[in-house]
């Protein structure tokens, strides 16, 4: 999820930063497992990996099965890949057509079926998942994808593109006041990052403001206008949204404010003043969410702000980015652009941003997982909500019911088609948006035009494979509300039983 937020936020930059920061990332977590891999010997790993798994097993219990949901919808194919070579592999044991090859034999029933006894193993784990449960969080996990990198990072940088034409014809003061009343909009969009909001400020600000300020004051003046954007913009979503939505049980029982998490959350970001833990929580959390779950916590607005502050950090390297990528397409009358330098220096720029974002996440899932280990007792102290809790128990019944209905092997074979159905369709779009961009996609930055990239036509932002991969995501959802319906229904009979 941090990946697909970092990436999300700096779609628009137009260096190709996002989808090498995924690339980055993918890298460094295989490296670190190889090198890891390689300083324990084989029975140190045996040992380490079955230690690690109680650890897991004991700390995050049914929470795994959101992790395995993300597993299987980042991994389906490479899944289904790995058993049709050990099926392959088997057929070659059998055959003997390989003279290199392990010996099948009939006495031995490690190779006595379809597939390898390592991937029986493996084929017996899965199955022994609460696999309706682990598919509907994959779909979960494909549909936060595809908001993040369609509706997020190609929708949004073509709004915002709109608005940096539309302004270009105006005053600076008179900008500034648009940009201040779209990007509170924005910012209280829950799927929308500030990012791509800075980086239109950064375009904007200074191409008005460049002749009156010149171009290093028209930089610290968007910054500024981006710093307050986020304080004001935050404080909103704490007040007007957070807190207004705490006084409904339904809402609180559903961001788990009694659990381990939200309480340690609230043990760090609630303190007083600055501290790494909690800046780093308010700068990496995703925006809306975070500011919104500070509301719903009733913590002090006024130390949130002061948290929110160093912000500033993210603020100023995103305005930087988007007034050189302004800078990159300025031309002269000869035709010769004017900045050569500036689009090079503005991917070192948006790559520094995406890495300081990145950190940010890292190092806030860092303190909260401390928070949760160190100050367990503290966290411990703090009380339940009650209304919550009664809530809890009285819904228990109804989740177990639910629960019944739907274990794989008690479901009928349609509902099983459906939700199947529906997970290859949402695997199928994110596989499609995220190898085919340039297929899916028009190539479209924020420095491009409706009219001159898209003839005059936001709907040519997508590319006939990209119509494909929203209709498989609208499909995947349509078929993920009949499926949890009949969940529903199924359990409402139980309920009457």
């Amino acid at each position: 999820m941090t990946v697909m937020w970092a990436s999300a936020s700096l779609a628009g930059a137009g260096a190709g930063v996002s989808s090498s920061l995924l690339m980055i990332t993918i890298a460094s977590l295989a490296g670190s497992f190889i090198l890891l891999s390689a300083s324990y010997s084989r029975e140190e790993l045996k040992h380490n990996r079955n230690a690690a798994l109680a650890t897991i097993h004991t700390k995050f219990g049914d929470n795994l099965d959101i992790a395995r949901g993300l597993f299987v919808v980042t991994c389906s194919p490479i899944i289904v890949a790995y058993f049709f070579l050990s099926a392959l592999n088997q057929i070659v044991r059998r055959i003997g057509i390989n003279p290199c090859s392990q010996p099948s034999c009939e006495t031995d029933t490690s190779n006595a079926g379809l597939l390898t006894l390592r991937a029986k193993k493996q084929l017996n784990v899965m199955r022994s998942w609460n696999r309706a449960k682990v598919f509907t969080f994959a779909i979960y996990w494909g549909i936060a994808f595809m908001i993040l990198q369609v509706l997020v990072a190609k929708l949004t940088v073509v709004f915002l593109s709109w608005m940096i034409e539309r302004t270009a014809s105006f005053g600076l003061a008179a900008v500034t006041g648009i940009m201040i009343g779209v990007g509170v909009l924005m910012f209280l969009l829950p799927p929308v990052p500030g990012l791509p909001v800075y980086l239109a400020l950064g375009i904007v600000l200074p191409a008005q403001g460049h002749e009156l300020m010149g171009w290093t004051w028209s930089i610290v003046y968007s910054s500024a206008v981006g710093l307050f954007l986020k304080l004001a913009s935050s404080a909103l979503q704490q007040v007007l949204f957070g807190e207004k939505l705490s006084h409904y049980v339904q809402v609180r029982q559903f961001v788990g404010i009694n659990s381990t998490l939200m309480k340690a959350m609230r043990l760090v970001v609630g303190k007083k003043g600055l501290s790494i833990s909690k800046v780093a929580i308010l700068i990496g959390g995703p925006d809306w969410p975070t500011s919104v779950l500070c509301g719903i916590m009733r913590l002090s607005v006024f130390q949130i702000m002061i948290g929110t502050i160093p912000t500033i950090i993210l603020v100023v390297p995103s305005c930087l980015t988007g007034t050189l990528l302004y800078m990159a397409s300025l031309k002269s009358e000869n035709g010769v652009t004017q900045y050569p330098w500036a689009f090079t220096v503005s991917t070192i720029t948006a790559a520094f941003t995406a890495g300081i974002q990145f950190c940010s996440m890292l190092v806030a899932a860092h303190y909260l997982e401390r928070a949760v280990d160190q100050r367990s007792e503290e966290v411990a102290a703090i009380e339940d909500d009650m209304e919550v809790k009664e809530a809890d128990a009285r819904d228990e019944h109804v989740r177990n019911c639910y629960k019944s209905v739907t274990e794989w092997n008690a479901i009928p074979l349609l509902p099983k088609v459906t939700l199947v159905c529906s997970l290859v369709s949402v695997t199928a779009s994110c596989y499609m948006v995220q190898f085919f961009t340039s297929l899916c996609f028009v190539d479209y930055s924020l420095t491009d035009t409706i009219d001159g990239n898209l003839e005059g036509n936001a709907a040519n932002l997508f590319l006939p494979l990209g119509w494909l991969a929203a209709a498989c995501f609208f499909g995947s959802m349509i078929l993920l509300i009949i499926f949890t319906s009949w969940g529903k229904v199924s359990r409402l009979h139980l309920l009457v039983i």
